[in-house]
């Protein structure tokens, strides 16, 4: 289940607060905890949508999201936050958000690339954004803007571009007044743009000493909430959904709760990567399925993921050397030679 953080759910319900609604009235409303926005372990993204969903019908302001801006303080993103403040310049503080952002939102997925002289910070959501209004994206969007000036030192400091997957409001005033740049509405992503020299700006809060101790606990954390992830429950879950065709690492992330970036590294770490993981699956499920089951070729093939013969039959090649039928057939299928009769039971 995807979750902010305690601090950044706070964020939301002081802004729902400064607008005069009555959170614990619209939290009975929403039959949710009045403890939401103060568990240590997050908030429910899906709860915080509910929240924000309810609140513009409320408070009669679909920009309400935008509230969020005056109210941003340094905290707002805790360690993460710690970090990018102790960071050289702003663009080595917007990789450590890349780095980190999970920390923050377990849902949202960051990353910055190069696009000759702009840098886009560009973020998605994983699993999608259905359900989601667009008013939690404003949060995030005023929140960060917010800190980043803050961080540059400079109220000033704007981006070349905003760009919103929703589209257009009728009234985009408070946009104009809050991001005072170019925005795109109904784009493909949500992205800030920035001038690439902008961000070798240096940063007045910098601090290497303090850097490497941020970094360090930020790192800790980072690996406790994906401590987790292992290659045994990467292969469960790429067994359990085989039926539905070949799960990509997307989906197998966001079952996980962490960004496709996140289940790299750990995979990384162990010492493999998802497409070997996936082959190596699907080749032990095959073996077994071929040797021990009364599954026909057919069944066997839609089990593993392949909703086309030719794909299974070469894939078989590639594992065994041979066709299905001939792997099936050297084993000694039913032929008595094996006495793995649990399998057998088992799988039919």
């Amino acid at each position: 289940m995807f979750t902010v953080s305690v601090s950044y759910a706070r964020l939301v319900e002081e802004t729902l607060g400064a607008e005069g609604l009555d959170v614990g009235s619209l939290l009975r409303e929403l039959d949710l905890s009045p403890d939401i926005f103060k568990d240590i372990a997050g908030c429910k993204v899906q709860d915080l949508a509910r929240v924000l969903s309810r609140a513009v019908l409320q408070a009669g302001n679909p920009d309400i999201g935008l509230k969020a801006y005056g109210l941003v303080k340094p905290g707002i993103y805790d360690v993460v936050g710690y970090v990018m403040m102790s960071s050289p310049d702003l663009k080595c503080a917007l990789e450590h958000l890349v780095r980190f952002c999970s920390l923050v939102d377990n849902g949202a997925d960051f990353s910055l690339h190069r696009e000759g002289n702009i840098y886009r910070l560009r973020i998605d959501r994983r699993g999608g954004s259905n359900g989601i209004p667009r008013q939690f994206y404003d949060v995030g969007t005023a929140a960060l803007l917010s800190y980043l000036r803050w961080l540059y030192g400079n109220p000033q400091f704007t981006p070349l571009c905003v760009e919103f997957m929703h589209p257009e409001p009728a009234d985009t005033t408070e946009y104009h007044r809050i991001l005072r740049c170019p925005m795109q509405f109904g784009s493909s992503s949500h992205s800030f743009l920035f001038d690439a020299a902008l961000l070798d700006s240096p940063l007045s809060t910098s601090d290497v000493a303090l850097a490497s101790m941020h970094e360090r606990f930020a790192e800790q954390r980072l690996h406790e909430q994906t401590s987790q992830l292992s290659t045994w429950r990467v292969q469960q879950l790429i067994m359990e959904r085989l039926t539905d065709g070949e799960p990509s690492i997307e989906e197998v992330a966001a079952a996980l709760c962490v960004s496709k970036r996140t289940l790299q590294r750990c995979l990384k770490k162990e010492g493999t990567q998802y497409k070997d993981l996936l082959n190596e699956t699907r080749r032990e499920q095959a073996h077994l399925y071929l040797r021990h089951s009364h599954f026909s070729l057919q069944e066997v093939a839609y089990l593993l993921g392949f909703h086309e013969h030719s794909s299974f039959f070469r894939a078989c090649s590639r594992w065994f050397g041979m066709t299905p039928g001939q792997y099936r057939a050297r084993r000694g299928f039913l032929r008595g030679e094996f006495s793995e009769a649990h399998a057998v039971a088992a799988y039919g």
